[in-house]
């Protein structure tokens, strides 16, 4: 075993991964299809948690883990002694170490299987001397292999602090508290991460093995992305995989003029709630130029898919991680500050958004009411936005009564760090507009 969890076969000489010989064949398609077998010793959800972060590989690469169906090489995922792999193919029933305690993490899944596509240790790349500073003195003779540094393809991509593939600080480290590796330049980055695959991670797997394929991951807390085909005049499709660190993904299309067609059949945007296309839908295939309502989804991943035939489209969108709040689409119901009627917490973010039938408008009303007050709010508030109105407050009231004049309303509620109150409680209900009332809306 060399640098901690990389595997080599006695009769090889080398674990260096060197043109095509060790990559995984590509098939006319252009797909990189990735055999492998599940052990029966893992449970029903610990196979679900591996396949689940293979489909992250998927979504944003040409690469595809499935189910071995005869083939003469695969991976045989295992849950032996440790977190191991070999690197590369290397034919054959080609073992890869998972076992269940401690490596049943989803960005030590990705990093095992970041091996066996050919990938070593980002700190061991050939060109690391000017990004990273080994601290020899800390860590001891028998260890100091783990850090020699490999001739590696860099494929042109960035050192990647951030990579599933590199080391963390205190790596190896023969005093605890020093670190083993320090980046130059900034000694306070984080390095070492194992949340889930970097954005470089992503572009290398591509390079590497030539995926022609149009992909965009957001790992952010918060961000933003948009398409124009004008731009783009030769692909037709793309896919934005959105994965917050933790909670769910507030996602709005600020911007929207997607070509219609009959049946969206020209140009479409799908949102899924997770990561594959087997997920629940949020945003069912829709075009046109009206943006459609923001969605909340239920965990941490959302997966935006874009089709179309070369045709002008164009679309803008934001995301951010909430800690609460949710999608309320039942006729009636109710929502209120976390905690109440205890203090809420400091450092929160709530959105709430209700969507209606269209033709139909929505009441709101809160009682009680009482957030830290301040000048234009600026500390805690409540929002309300109704298409392009907004109406915003802070302070103790009585009540707050509201009918919206659409049939999508969003709340937000914001705490700062400091001053807590009571909060809210809401009630709301769905109400069919008038035909005297509708009449005036569609004028």
């Amino acid at each position: 075993m060399l640098q901690g969890d990389i595997a080599v076969r006695r009769n090889r000489n080398a674990v260096i991964c060197r043109g095509k010989s060790c990559l995984w064949s590509k098939s006319a398609e252009g797909w990189v299809p990735v055999p492998y077998t599940l052990s029966d010793n893992y449970t029903s959800e610990e196979k679900t948690l591996i396949q689940a972060a293979m489909e992250e590989v998927a979504v944003l690469t040409c690469v595809r883990f499935i189910p071995r169906h005869g083939e003469p090489s695969y991976l045989r995922i295992q849950p032996y002694d440790g977190c191991w792999s070999y690197v590369g193919r290397v034919g054959g029933a080609q073992d890869l170490s998972l076992m269940k305690s401690g490596c049943l993490h989803w960005g030590i899944i990705q990093h095992e299987l970041l091996h066996s596509l050919g990938f070593q240790h980002e700190q061991c790349r050939s060109d690391r001397d000017k990004y990273i500073r080994i601290n020899w003195g800390n860590i001891s003779q028998d260890k100091e292999r783990n850090f020699y540094k490999m001739s590696t393809q860099n494929l042109g991509v960035p050192y990647d602090y951030l990579s599933v593939l590199h080391y963390g600080k205190f790596a190896f480290a023969s005093d605890a508290g020093k670190p083993t590796l320090e980046p130059t330049g900034n000694p306070h980055a984080l390095i070492g991460q194992r949340v889930g695959l970097s954005c470089l991670d992503v572009a290398k797997i591509n390079k590497l093995y030539e995926c022609n394929i149009c992909s965009y991951l957001l790992p952010d807390a918060h961000g933003a992305f948009s398409w124009e085909s004008k731009k783009n005049p030769n692909i037709t499709s793309c896919v934005w995989l959105i994965r917050v660190p933790e909670d769910k993904v507030f996602l709005q299309f600020e911007s929207f003029s997607v070509r219609s067609s009959p049946d969206c059949s020209q140009a479409s945007v799908t949102v899924y709630d997770g990561i594959s296309r087997e997920s629940p839908i949020l945003i069912d295939k829709i075009c046109g130029n009206i943006a459609p309502l923001a969605q909340i989804s239920s965990g941490k991943f959302v997966r935006v898919a874009f089709t179309s035939s070369r045709i002008g489209s164009s679309f803008k969108a934001t995301y951010s991680s909430l800690k609460c709040g949710g999608s309320l689409i039942r006729t009636t119901g109710n929502f209120s500050t976390p905690y109440f009627p205890s203090k809420y917490p400091n450092s929160m973010n709530c959105v709430w958004v209700l969507s209606a039938p269209a033709g139909y408008t929505i009441t709101l009303h809160v009682a009680p009411f009482s957030l830290e007050p301040s000048p234009g709010c600026s500390y805690d508030y409540f929002l309300l936005r109704d298409g392009r109105r907004e109406a915003k407050k802070c302070g103790h009231l009585p009540k707050l009564a509201f009918t919206s004049s659409t049939h999508s309303v969003i709340v937000h509620f914001h705490s700062d760090s400091s001053v807590q109150a009571n909060g809210f409680f809401a009630t709301y209900s769905f109400s069919p507009l008038s035909p005297r009332r509708r009449n005036d809306v569609q004028s």
